[in-house]
């Protein structure tokens, strides 16, 4: 058997009933894709599925196939006249309970703008069953029998948008020029799987073309214990506590020095986007970038920004939670504590605080992911320093990959870590981003300390002359890579904006 196309089935009314349809979003853009040229559809995809087995070859030898239909998610331009002609796969985030998007909400302005298509895959059996439970008239052919499915379905999904009209996915669209898988948290540490087993590799043989032609893997390092790298057998559910130890059960993982935790030896661009707290986890699994053919690696570091903090108030998806929350799926609230699969134990008493929102995010990921883009289409992504990582004479390697107090982050007076991908709230400081000293040993949470009035009129003297530091810093950060020139002004505006009173 090999990789093939998949048979695509329009599910109606997307745009009101599809769970996570972003148009339900009472924010901007989601609420007015209309008025930008977008709408929202839905399909279910059939296909054929072979189950790999864990072992030392690559690719890993197969056990047996299964019938498998999942669910895709599709925001697109409506005319084929506005379409860019680029599709992000996005391998939506399962880890509570139910499917959970980290890319499209942080990414969907730019996107937008850029006439991109967005497929959203429903990618584990646990939040297949829990779209069956939500909307049995919708969702009740959905079948994912297996989590080791995912990957001949990504390969089946990214094979099947490369043929006319996206195989029936994006119908009136021509054949996408470039595709872009990621996934994020958990989810982007199934595309290192992915990677580092040969799958890609395998699937680009077996279809005889690139199937994939970057991959972006968000908030994930292979050296965040169980969480770091998803074997490739692996099926079902275990509960962790806040510490990810997993709960009344061993929990059976790769090796923390397996060398298939470090994304290595693919042809196409791989960016590995960490938060500051991956960094963290990543310290004894970092390679240095390379432009070598065979090898296309880059990892950019997000100096404070921390594992839960993207752009969109969780409040914003009331509509989703409670749709969730009526059909008893099993998870947790997104904003209640670390990525774990089937759910994080929280102490009774306590109330998770809200992740701290991370602003500069905004002008950040595009940047990040038009570099990447560019380098599939032949421009080497701008080399980014990682953040200053070092480990406290004596430490190791923590067996479990979870007990990382022996690392910590060069700072700078004001508690800002150094190196990473800069921006104006690190290089130009308004206040302090700092990491709670204690909670969950692999994911703090982050606070924000603004700066009093005294001390904003100490460094910078007046808005005025901010505002004149601001614009001459964004531009060099633009040649750097690590923002587009087109966000220069908004960046600078926001960043003003947010400093505080002088």
């Amino acid at each position: 058997m090999s990789l093939s196309t998949l048979r695509a089935v329009a599910l109606d009314g997307a745009r009101d009933a599809a769970f996570l349809s972003p148009a339900r979003w009472p924010a901007e853009p989601h609420n007015r894709l209309g008025d930008h040229g977008y709408d929202v559809f839905e399909y279910a995809v059939s296909g054929v599925a072979r189950l790999y087995t864990d072992g030392a070859a690559r690719p890993p030898a197969t056990t047996g196939t299964v019938s498998c239909t999942t669910r895709v998610l599709v925001v697109r331009p409506v005319t084929d006249e506005a379409f860019s002609g680029r599709v992000h796969v996005e391998l939506l985030n399962p880890s509570t309970g139910y499917d959970f998007p980290m890319y499209w909400p942080d990414l969907a302005g730019h996107l937008i703008r850029s006439g991109d298509a967005y497929v959203g895959m429903t990618c584990k059996n646990v939040t297949a069953e829990a779209l069956r439970r939500m909307a049995p008239e919708r969702y009740g052919d959905l079948s994912f029998p297996h989590d080791g499915a995912v990957w001949d379905l990504l390969g089946s999904v990214a094979t099947t948008l490369r043929s006319p009209h996206g195989g029936g996915v994006l119908p009136g669209l021509r054949e996408p020029a470039r595709i872009l898988a990621t996934g994020w948290s958990q989810s982007g540490s199934f595309l290192r799987t992915y990677l580092s087993e040969g799958l890609h590799e395998q699937h680009c043989g077996e279809t005889g073309r690139t199937v994939v032609d970057a991959f972006l893997i968000g908030v994930s390092s292979g050296g965040f214990g169980p969480m770091g790298y998803v074997n490739v057998d692996r099926h079902g559910e275990m509960a962790f506590d806040a510490d990810l130890r997993p709960v009344g059960g061993q929990l059976v993982q790769l090796p923390m020095d397996d060398a298939r935790r470090t994304v290595r030896g693919s042809r196409v661009p791989v960016m590995e986007l960490m938060s500051e707290d991956e960094a963290l986890h990543h310290l004894w699994h970092q390679r240095p970038d390379s432009d070598v053919p065979g090898d296309l690696y880059r990892c950019y570091q997000l100096p404070g920004r921390g594992h839960e903090s993207g752009l969109l108030d969780d409040s914003v998806r009331s509509s989703d939670h409670a749709q969730a929350r009526a059909h008893g799926h099993g998870g947790t609230d997104p904003s209640g504590g670390a990525d774990a699969p089937g759910g994080v134990e929280v102490p009774e008493g306590i109330e998770a605080a809200p992740p701290l929102r991370h602003g500069a995010s905004k002008y950040l990921l595009p940047a990040a992911v038009e570099n990447l883009l560019r380098w599939a289409d032949g421009v080497a992504a701008p080399r980014i320093d990682p953040i200053a990582v070092m480990a406290r004479p004596g430490s190791r390697l923590d067996a479990d990959g979870l007990d990382y107090g022996g690392t910590y982050v060069l700072s700078d007076a004001d508690g800002l870590a150094l190196g990473g991908m800069r921006h104006l709230e690190v290089d130009l400081p308004v206040a302090r981003s700092l990491r709670a000293p204690d909670g969950p040993m692999t994911i703090r949470t982050w606070h924000r300390e603004p700066f009093e009035p005294a001390e904003l009129t100490r460094r910078y003297t007046s808005p005025q002359r901010l505002r004149q530091l601001a614009s001459e810093r964004a531009w060099r950060l633009a040649d750097q890579g690590c923002y587009l020139p087109e966000d220069v002004a908004d960046a600078v505006e926001d960043f003003c904006r947010c400093a505080g009173r002088f």
